[in-house]
């Protein structure tokens, strides 16, 4: 049975909501004017302490849930995020505001998040965007994890025995994901979803080659990355 989203779109999977959103303003607030040309570099940020192991089960709250994990992890790690917060505090306020109307269907975009974690939580300054596969692998060198909007496809629900993910079969839908690793030697991202901690590695990770992102950025894909983290609201 499919799932009736905002904006016409639609889903046979209930967890995938995200509905891509691009607001040529955007194009305004690269990452590569905060962050100046450097070498790549591997680093993965944690979490040290309190790790949400978020899951938004079968809702479709994807969008809360991928901004709840960014805000959980360093470089300034939230306490107290969990799957209340992510559905209540960001992806319900984040249909509020986004483009499409009413609030009785899935989904919204990674950009509403974005400004519900700005604007109404207070716990970002701003944000930038990542355009590239380059752009992603800088801000996850040197700024902070990345919260990733991208199509998913069928083989992506499943890690194979080595905790990749790969971008193969039909398309299923929109999915909003927490990139918050980059391994320069092995060319791969660590990316943390939302779909409990019995899914993937290491309690709700997997591995993703950088071929795989580059094509997921090609397909209106697109990468937020915080700006003047806070602690508080």
């Amino acid at each position: 049975m499919s799932t009736q989203l905002k904006g016409g779109f639609t889903t046979e999977h209930p967890r995938l909501d995200r509905i891509p959103q691009f607001d040529p303003r955007s194009r305004d607030f690269p990452l590569t004017a905060e962050v100046a040309p450097k070498p790549l570099r591997s680093y993965t940020w944690n979490y040290r302490g309190y790790d949400p192991k978020l899951n938004q089960g079968v809702e479709g709250a994807c969008v809360g849930h991928g901004w709840g994990n960014d805000l959980a992890c360093y470089p300034v790690p939230v306490p107290g995020v969990n799957n209340a917060f992510a559905r209540d505090r960001i992806y319900k306020p984040a249909q509020y505001i986004d483009e499409w109307p009413g609030e009785d269907y899935d989904g919204t975009s990674v950009l509403a998040g974005a400004k519900v974690v700005k604007n109404q939580l207070g716990l970002i300054n701003g944000y930038s965007w990542c355009f590239s596969l380059n752009d992603v692998l800088l801000a996850l060198g040197y700024r902070g994890p990345v919260v990733l909007g991208v199509n998913w496809y069928e083989n992506m629900f499943d890690t194979d025995s080595n905790g990749f993910i790969h971008v193969s079969g039909d398309a299923a839908g929109g999915h909003c994901i927490l990139a918050r690793g980059v391994n320069i030697k092995n060319k791969t991202v660590l990316l943390r979803n939302s779909w409990g901690p019995d899914w993937g590695i290491n309690g709700g990770d997997c591995l993703m080659a950088w071929s795989d992102l580059e094509r997921l950025l090609s397909e209106d894909g697109e990468g937020c990355v915080p700006t003047g983290r806070k602690l508080t609201t």
